[in-house]
């Protein structure tokens, strides 16, 4: 880790503890029980995990790309799981770092800095798994659905996923967008989507 300064070498210490102390003995009971880790998210939100790829003003905790990978690693070690939603995350955020308005920079990446907002993306679907070439899904808006879009083609769960809200595939060259989708999703119905989506992972 020489590449590293003193503040980011502590910082990987830091979840390596986490992942050795907290997540390696209840993996394998979450994962069996196809369990949100709602406690596991929690710590990771204290830690600051969220926030390590957004800078000021909106975060306080960047890190270097380095570093980044080294937590990921330490994350993937314990539960590959854990890592997919830092990296989901980050991904949504370098989204609107580079493409979204002011607006939205004051509005979002504050909040997802801290974890308070957590973002992720809506790409499988039952006809085409995670092939982004085949989403068949699309968002739109529907006049008096309230602050969210409707998806069309066959979502399982991706009407409304927290903050963000469907794909879709262009017709010419079949590239991927997001749609940004603010919304009232529970946390008991993203639970719940996630317990569908793992077991229907399970029986392919």
């Amino acid at each position: 880790m020489d590449e590293l300064n003193e503040d980011e070498r502590a910082m990987v210490e830091l979840v390596r503890d986490f992942v050795n102390r907290e997540v390696k003995p209840v993996v394998r009971e979450l994962e069996h029980a196809n369990t949100y880790p709602g406690k596991l998210i929690e710590q990771m939100k204290q830690l600051g995990i969220f926030g390590l790829a957004i800078p000021e003003p909106w975060g306080d905790a960047q890190v270097s790309t380095s570093c980044y990978a080294r937590i990921t690693e330490e994350l993937a070690r314990g539960w590959m799981s854990l890592a997919g939603a830092m990296g989901g995350h980050t991904v949504v955020a370098k989204l609107l770092l580079a493409f979204g308005t002011e607006e939205q920079k004051r509005a979002y990446l504050p909040r997802m800095a801290t974890g308070e907002l957590r973002a992720t993306m809506a790409l499988t679907e039952p006809g085409g798994g995670s092939d982004l070439q085949a989403l068949r899904t699309s968002a739109r808006r529907v006049k008096g659905d309230g602050p969210g879009g409707t998806g069309g083609g066959s979502p399982p769960c991706a009407e409304r996923v927290g903050e963000a809200s469907s794909t879709c595939p262009s017709s010419a060259t079949r590239a991927w967008r997001a749609a940004s989708s603010p919304s009232r999703t529970t946390g008991s119905r993203l639970r719940r989507c996630w317990a569908s989506a793992r077991a229907k992972g399970s029986r392919r």
